[in-house]
């Protein structure tokens, strides 16, 4: 994969690399990489994270999105399965984020209104939006205890846990290095 410059980056919320540019981060490998997230029509749905309430070995990293998911990569996961099946824009990496990369969604492409007004500059991304975020949780790639699991609040920004078999939103995202 092509690195590419970090002072070339789109704006907040522009379409980029099969989806759109979300934010720059540094992984768990130390490597800074530009977060994608998926188009909602395609990247978004809602799942339960897991059938079983039982461990998830491989699945606790809370900035590895990718890996938690490639661990999951299974039926017994539907959320990480249903970002990992995904082929977008010609892209097949697609992952369920961890809560770092979900917190990073959520402070530039939160909706706003309510709680927290106007959150992002995105147009598409602002509440009614054609990409917005729901104002609800959404699940994370990250296991809290064998029956809990991470997820991202898109209506007050804040992270919890929330019990596995119950259904949340589901938005993939992809990285690129930078």
């Amino acid at each position: 994969m092509t690195k590419i410059d970090h002072t070339e980056l789109p704006a907040i919320g522009a379409p980029f690399e099969g989806g759109f540019y979300a934010g720059k981060f540094f992984g768990a490998d130390g490597v800074l990489y530009a977060l994608i997230v998926a188009p909602k029509a395609e990247g978004e749905t809602e799942r339960v994270f897991k059938a079983e309430p039982t461990a998830d070995k491989g699945a606790r990293s809370l900035r590895d999105g990718f890996a938690n998911s490639e661990a999951m990569n299974d039926d017994n996961h539907p959320a990480a399965k249903f970002c990992r099946d995904l082929r977008i824009g010609g892209f097949d990496d697609w992952y369920l984020p961890s809560p770092h990369e979900a917190a990073l969604l959520a402070e530039n492409l939160m909706p706003g209104k309510g709680y927290v007004p106007e959150q992002t500059v995105a147009d598409d991304f602002k509440e009614g939006g054609p990409e917005a975020f729901s104002r609800t949780m959404y699940w994370t790639s990250t296991e809290f205890s064998r029956r809990s699991a991470w997820v991202q609040n898109f209506d007050y920004g804040t992270q919890n846990c929330s019990g596995k078999g119950w259904p949340h939103r589901v938005r993939a995202v992809r990285k690129h290095p930078l």
